[in-house]
């Protein structure tokens, strides 16, 4: 045999990996590649087998292969052929082997016992569990469907599929939480859900609130494209009031106000409005208002305005107004620092508007609309339940891309929503919610929920406060199939495939769906007559002609993912057809927010209460570390070896007033709660701020996430040494409580204002 590159060997081994999965013979280059390269056992140097599949560690779906020894997965690598992750994974990604092995998942169905949170069990057959479920969805879906509420927090494909179905309009999404006012405010102005940020060939990159450096929506692809465009010239500055692994690698950081991005946003609008440096055709051919009236409206964000409010030097704004209109290409990244608070909707749409004011909507290097594939529902769709949301009540809310989850215990609690039963999927909310104190309240209340089961890899703190416990199978032993924004603007499919069976007797959630349908009747089942989740997915990929010639779903098992291979990418694509709004134009206006009391062009509402501070208040700035910015990275020892401890960031100015070292015990107070640890002393936050870290301080999940010593099948826990050394943080959700955008519907969670004491010893 000839001898063969590297990149042919590793490409070979791929290519075979689906004829592997399906217990074919390894073919002889294949065998000579998987020799030569990473896919050998360390200990026999037999083959491992490849299958690639999708990580479902976080809404990325980068692309994977798992390799296989004896039906067992040893090692998790990114795929060479995702055009988005090119085959790189972040820690997450590689950590995905410790969630499936892990001895602290749930393996069978389970009953209560005792009282809701004690802790005591009964173990269950799947029959007798079904048994149990079937009869309380039948006792309200003839009678009143609305009482099932759905909480997901995965984004499943049959979740809402199975609610129309029964006829409820209750279904919440874990992503109201964090993506819902950018994704309003996209949907708006745009027509889209995501903007994809050219930065590979952009020369100049404003960042507003964002760490992509360290996580984000689409980490891994994201980051590898803001590396590019660094390696290759471009200017990065932040606006952030921490500073995080983004702020330290950017060029220039500025400390802002929290809640007042959208002001500088403006202000800069102003600038190159003012200084005529926007573009002409762009400006008057596809904005849907003109430039007399947009100018007008402007004029009232002054530099000394933007400067009293943000504390942003009028003179750094105007600056990087100019550099930013006057270096082409260039765009925005926008992150939870612009979007996570009451006027959240508001700052994504200024940030959206310095991109159309440049001329930089949809070119290469710029503020880009995301290219995917729009993949086939199978048939019969249900129809819309005929209740409404009873959370999505005012006219405002009506316009948000996601219904507000944060609301939905306040809601049970005040008897606004009726539950009747309620379903967990993947959705841990006595932890990821706001007011954590407020929601196991509500759970533990039978007479506000009188049956709860919960679906999760995990006895969550949620799942230990519901009645019936059912084992669900993680991403590595279920089927899925995406299209996300493809960052080099060719769209992909992509697969999730099974690369092992279910552990225990865990079952995918798709799996339940189904069979919870077919077993409740009445109807429910015939939106499920595709039958298994395979024939879904041959459905959903039936209009991709190309991907059809290819071999379908066996060129989708075989491969991991499909994008067309003489495809190229093409910009200013709203040229053809416009953009996905009723005016076809990109929509500064709008004038359904005047019908729900909003202003109709982009403006800056300052968020109540973060105006004024009394000398001992300070905004809380809660974030995620890199590591633990996934609902299922808790279980992993690696990862919470990494990170497991978390301290309350003050600035060094304050510290010293108030006579605070780092190390020193302090108590962060708020409305709704109070939590102690420990200080941390630097000049890297804004004075009005104090940040604390999120991902720690689990009370369910497991022994691993709770810092805990044990003996088991896997090494690793009898390692864990950070429990009795360190403990495992503070969760700092107890002390936010639940305010929403107005208009998105998200979740206000940079809007809470806390004192903090020293503790005296």
């Amino acid at each position: 045999m000839n001898k063969l590159t590297r990149r042919e060997l590793i490409k070979a081994g791929i290519a075979t990996g689906g004829a592997v999965a399906a217990g074919q013979a390894v073919n002889a280059l294949a065998q000579e590649a998987i020799q030569g390269g990473r896919s050998v056992s360390r200990t026999a140097g037999t083959p491992r087998f490849p299958v690639p599949s999708a990580c479902g560690m976080c809404s990325a779906r980068c692309g994977i292969i798992a390799y296989l020894e004896d039906n067992i997965v040893v090692k998790i690598e990114g795929n060479p052929r995702d055009p988005n992750n090119h085959g790189r994974l972040c820690a997450r990604g590689l950590a995905g082997i410790q969630v499936l092995y892990s001895p602290d998942r749930l393996a069978f169905p389970m009953k209560r016992t005792g009282a809701r949170g004690e802790g005591k069990w009964q173990r269950l057959s799947w029959d007798q569990a079904y048994a149990e479920v079937v009869e309380k969805l039948k006792a309200w879906q003839g009678n009143r469907p609305e009482a099932l509420v759905l909480l997901s927090g995965l984004d499943d494909l049959l979740v809402s599929r199975l609610a129309r179905a029964y006829g409820t309009p209750h279904w919440f999404s874990s992503a109201a939480l964090t993506r819902a006012n950018k994704e309003t405010a996209l949907n708006l102005t745009m027509g889209v859900s995501v903007d994809v940020n050219h930065l590979a060939y952009a020369k100049y990159i404003l960042n507003f609130g964002a760490n992509p450096y360290e996580t984000g929506q689409y980490h891994v692809p994201l980051v590898q494209r803001l590396i590019d465009g660094r390696l290759s010239g471009a200017k990065l500055v932040t606006f952030d009031p921490r500073t995080s692994n983004t702020a330290g690698k950017s060029d220039e950081w500025f400390p802002i106000r929290p809640g007042t991005d959208g002001l500088v946003a403006l202000a800069m609008a102003n600038v190159i409005v003012q200084l005529g440096l926007y573009d002409r055709d762009f400006v008057e051919n596809w904005m849907n208002v003109p430039l007399t009236l947009l100018a007008a409206h402007l004029a009232q964000y002054t530099l000394e305005a933007a400067e009293a409010a943000s504390g942003v030097k009028g003179a750094h704004i105007r600056r990087i107004a100019i550099e930013f209109a006057t270096t082409h290409p260039a765009t925005t990244i926008s992150g939870g620092g612009a979007s996570l608070h009451a006027n959240g909707v508001q700052t994504e749409r200024a940030i959206a508007l310095l991109n159309a004011l440049t001329g930089n909507i949809d070119i290469r290097g710029g503020y880009c609309l995301p290219r995917t594939y729009a993949l086939a529902e199978p048939g019969p769709l249900p129809p819309d339940p005929k209740v409404k949301n009873a959370l999505l009540v005012d006219r405002a809310s009506v316009l948000a891309s996601y219904a507000p989850s944060q609301q939905v215990f306040p809601a049970i609690r005040d008897g606004r929503l009726k539950c009747g039963v309620l379903m967990t999927w993947g959705h841990n909310a006595a932890y990821t919610h706001p007011n954590t104190s407020l929601v196991a309240g509500v759970l533990k209340d039978e007479r506000l929920v009188p049956f709860h089961v919960a679906v999760d890899t995990f006895l969550t703190e949620t799942a230990a406060l519901a009645d019936m416990v059912l084992p669900a199978a993680t991403y590595l032993e279920s089927w899925g199939i995406y299209s996300p924004p493809a960052y080099d603007l060719v769209p992909f499919v992509g697969l999730q495939q099974p690369v092992v069976k279910p552990q225990g007797e865990a079952v995918p959630f798709h799996n339940i769906a189904i069979e919870l349908a077919r077993r409740v009747g009445g109807g429910l089942e015939k939106p499920f007559a595709f039958g298994s989740m395979e024939d879904y997915i041959k459905i959903a990929i039936s209009r991709i002609e190309g991907l059809t010639r290819a071999g379908g779903l066996d060129y989708l098992k075989e491969h991991g993912v499909w994008r067309d291979p003489v495809a190229q990418p093409e910009y200013r694509t709203y040229e053809k057809e416009g953009f996905n709004t009723p005016s076809g134009q990109f929509e500064v206006y709008l004038p359904q927010l005047e019908e729900a009391g909003q202003p109709t062009l982009p403006t800056y509402i300052p968020v109540p209460g973060l105006t004024e501070f009394y000398e001992e208040e300070f905004v809380l700035i809660t974030y995620m570390p890199g590591i633990l910015a996934a609902d299922l990275a808790a279980p992993s020892a690696w990862l919470s070896e990494i990170t497991h401890d978390n301290a309350v960031w003050i600035n060094k100015e304050v510290a010293e007033y108030k006579l605070i070292r780092t190390g020193d015990l302090v108590t962060v107070k708020s409305p709704v709660g109070q939590i102690t640890l420990k200080a941390h002393v630097t000049q890297g936050i804004e004075p009005h701020v104090v940040a604390i870290s999120g991902g720690t301080g689990h009370w369910g999940m497991g022994r691993v996430a709770r810092g805990e010593k044990f003996q088991s099948s896997d090494g690793n826990t009898r390692l864990i040494w950070w429990g009795e050394k360190h403990g495992n943080g503070v969760h700092p959700h107890s002390l936010i409580p639940v305010t929403t955008d107005p208009i998105g519907g998200g979740q206000a969670w940079l809007d809470t204002k806390v004192t903090i004491e020293k503790v005296r010893r």
